[in-house]
């Protein structure tokens, strides 16, 4: 299973390198990247063109696992803080003048409440890759609280995939199981189901009148 997950991760990052612009100087595109939110240190996107879901070790798609490249731009404090980390563990900086913000590549485990990122880029202006770590940490999402910039950067996306479902399912490299198929089938019918017509509470005036003929 975890290599069918790093079989699609590896093709994300491939389209997720492709589209890339010139310079990260350039407007980042809206129509691939969807900014979530920016703090005094960071821009936080998604790529909403290769959002998808995971497939399990069959081949059938797994809802309950997203997987997505998202893309941070730091400002220039956020540089010197990744810089001098780099520095203290004793890590190659060629290319770390240029240094612009960084590449993840998340898969959101949505039963099991974790995010792993599974790859981590540092980029230059260029957003060439400056260097690569493998599965750097994972995060249990009820360990942040709702004020967390990480927890809100998380739930955007997730929130963005509960709205996008069937285009990520077309995007998905698998096979929707007949079980899911049905699942979604019976849901989509309960929301085409037209809302129950309760009777409306009588006027105000139509009460005085009753009152008025009881008298």
């Amino acid at each position: 299973m975890q290599k069918k997950w790093g079989a699609a991760l590896l093709v994300c990052a491939a389209l997720f390198m492709g589209t890339r612009p010139a310079s990260a100087a350039e407007e980042i595109p809206k129509h691939i990247y969807e900014w979530v939110q920016s703090t005094a240190r960071q821009g936080y996107y998604f790529n909403k063109e290769q959002i998808q879901y995971a497939s399990d070790a069959h081949g059938y798609i797994d809802l309950t696992k997203i997987v997505v490249p998202t893309l941070r731009i730091y400002d220039n404090i956020q540089i010197q803080d990744v810089v001098s980390k780099r520095r203290w563990r004793m890590l190659p900086l060629n290319g770390y003048s240029d240094l612009t913000g960084a590449a993840e590549y998340l898969l959101i485990d949505l039963r099991a409440g974790v995010v792993h990122v599974t790859s981590h880029e540092d980029l230059d202006s260029h957003w060439g890759t400056l260097s690569r770590e493998e599965n750097t940490k994972e995060i249990t999402l009820s360990s942040l609280s709702n004020k967390d910039v990480e927890k809100k950067f998380f739930d955007a996306i997730i929130n963005y995939a509960v709205g996008h479902q069937e285009e990520m399912i077309r995007r998905s490299r698998g096979i929707l199981s007949d079980a899911d198929r049905a699942a979604l089938e019976k849901k989509k019918e309960k929301l085409a189901e037209p809302a129950d017509n309760t009777p409306e509470k009588p006027a105000k005036k139509d009460k005085k009148e009753k009152k008025k003929n009881k008298k």
